[in-house]
């Protein structure tokens, strides 16, 4: 179950994303339809500064576009919003963390409150799966990665500075219910996975995203995806939400947008990933290597 925290990593956006310099291989694709020409970027979900800077090819082929898509647009306005949907979704004021885990749960979480020493007292109102995204944050921040070079702003700021259009296809809302609507056990199976990943697991993710290398990158997300906590969770953070994508990308496409679209790399990747469900739906699509 190692990679339920890469899953995570890939399939969220609430914190932005990291991507490839000019040594590296983009996971870029053209979706044409019709004569309109869009393009779809695959990220993950924090960066370093030596990710930078982005490819030309990358770089000209937003140029290219008249409309800047990302999951949400984290403007200053939207963040000022965040706390009052974290204490919705995220929190639990009237059961502390430490009796809403089983026993066995409990155990390894309080361990690791003293191992890595985590601010467990911080999370004592916290639902697990927000404590699974605080511990993943804070590990990764040990490898180097921050918000701070996410690629999402990145083109947002290009964007605003030029009044360029943005659409985002989620809201925030939505995304933090979609996972505080995870069961308490699957948030604590969450929650443990992700104190028991290890650093190899998210170099892994790194090093497949910076190769380009998309096989790579499919079996770290469809790793033990029969296991029920892992297809629920899958099916909560990629997969469902893959579907409403697809039809906003195609919806905007078809109504003569030409789209630079910026989402997490486990939403383009394998069945049902964008790439497969636009093709599905009459889009031409082609990687640019």
């Amino acid at each position: 179950m190692k990679h339920i925290k890469t899953l995570f990593i890939l399939g969220i956006t609430l914190f932005t994303t990291c991507i490839l310099a000019n040594n590296g291989k983009p996971d870029l694709w053209k979706v044409e339809k019709n004569g309109n020409v869009s393009y779809l970027f695959g990220s993950i979900h924090l960066g370093s500064k030596d990710m930078y800077p982005l490819s030309d090819i990358v770089s000209k082929a937003y140029e290219r576009t008249s409309d800047l898509v990302v999951e949400i647009d984290m403007s200053p306005s939207l963040q000022a919003k965040m706390m009052p949907l974290i204490q919705k979704y995220g929190m639990d004021t009237q059961v502390p963390m430490e009796k809403r885990l089983s026993p066995k749960g409990l155990s390894i979480y309080q361990d690791a409150c003293k191992v890595k020493g985590l601010p467990c007292q911080q999370f004592s109102s916290f639902k697990g799966w927000l404590v699974g995204t605080q511990i993943t944050n804070m590990e990764m921040q040990k490898l180097g990665y921050s918000d701070v070079f996410g690629i999402d702003k990145h083109f947002l700021k290009l964007a605003h500075d030029a009044n360029k259009s943005v659409i985002s296809l989620e809201t925030a809302e939505m995304q933090f219910s979609l996972l505080s609507g995870l069961s308490q056990e699957t948030q604590e199976f969450f929650l443990i996975e992700s104190i028991r990943a290890k650093k190899s697991d998210l170099e892994k993710l790194f090093s497949a995203w910076k190769s380009g290398d998309d096989s790579a990158l499919v079996e770290i997300i469809h790793k033990d995806i029969n296991h029920p906590r892992v297809k629920e969770i899958y099916e909560a953070i990629i997969e469902n939400r893959n579907y409403g994508m697809a039809r906003k990308i195609s919806a905007k496409i078809d109504n003569k947008k030409s789209l630079f679209v910026v989402v997490g790399a486990g939403h383009i990747v394998g069945k049902n990933g964008l790439v497969d469900l636009l093709r599905k739906d009459g889009f031409k699509l082609t990687e640019i290597q």
